[in-house]
């Protein structure tokens, strides 16, 4: 992702002094040219890190199930959605949507891991951010003993729970978003119950989880205040979206989701 230097739209236009006493220009001048001098060396370098390619979101992550998402973000066009603060979504860069052959395809080899080759981006409206997860885990190298091969959240969620549960030596471990900072191959996902089966019996938490669970992204980088998550089926794409941090890199809040769950990536 290039951050566009962000949304500023900068101008210097230069005009000439009005003639006022020659002391009254000389004292102007040299005050605003420092000034001047600092904003074009800023804008200079974002420039440089865009060609360069060390941009804000340009390097591809060392982490195997991130690089894989990233590299299918990269196929998407590279969709960049930034939440939180004054941002609330907004679309920084658009990509490219799932309609558009090779990519509706594309979406259909995700739901293919999930025993469902023949929806694809253009033949089925039937939401695949949970299909391109199961794809994402598979092309890691997670069986399906690992990982659930499912298009829907809750259900591949759910059975992690469950797995947790039954060994403590299981790939993956559900935290709380208040109890856990999220890195490159984690899962962060949201759900209407919110965090509230953390503490409850293992039954009513499966069936929270299962019932309630309704997007997860993976994360690809942590950086500059924000976790950096890429996921499938956002604005009809695949697309990263960028969502605040606290000093502790905990998720904070953001107007119209809830947090659910973060998937900690153990292996």
């Amino acid at each position: 992702m290039k951050f566009d230097c962000p949304f500023v739209d900068f101008r210097v236009c230069w005009q000439p002094p009005r003639r006022c006493s020659s002391h009254a220009t000389d004292f102007r001048l040299p005050a605003i040219l420092p000034i001047v001098f600092a904003i074009c060396l800023a804008l200079a370098g974002c420039g440089s890190a865009s060609r360069t390619g060390t941009g804000y979101a340009d390097r591809p992550p060392t982490d195997r199930v991130a690089l894989i998402a990233w590299q299918e973000w990269t196929k998407f066009g590279r969709a960049t959605v930034v939440q939180g603060g004054h941002a609330g979504g907004y679309v920084n860069r658009p990509g490219i949507t799932e309609r558009s052959e090779p990519l509706s395809s594309r979406v259909g080899d995700y739901w293919g891991v999930c025993g469902r080759p023949e929806w694809n981006g253009r033949t089925s409206s039937r939401p695949w951010s949970g299909a391109f997860v199961s794809w994402v885990m598979v092309r890691a190298g997670y069986s399906a003993a690992d990982f659930p091969r499912d298009g829907r959240h809750g259900a591949y969620l759910s059975a992690l729970y469950d797995r947790e549960r039954a060994s403590r030596s299981a790939p993956f471990r559900l935290h709380s978003p208040t109890e856990y900072s999220p890195k490159p191959g984690d899962l962060i996902c949201t759900g209407s119950a919110g965090p509230s089966w953390r503490y409850a019996d293992q039954r009513t938490a499966h069936r929270r989880i299962d019932n309630t669970a309704n997007h997860c992204d993976i994360v690809t980088d942590v950086r500059g205040g924000y976790v950096q998550a890429i996921g499938g089926n956002v604005k009809d794409s695949v697309a990263m979206t960028l969502y605040p941090v606290d000093s502790r890199g905990r998720l904070q809040a953001v107007s119209g989701r809830s947090w659910l769950l973060v998937v900690e990536k153990r292996s």
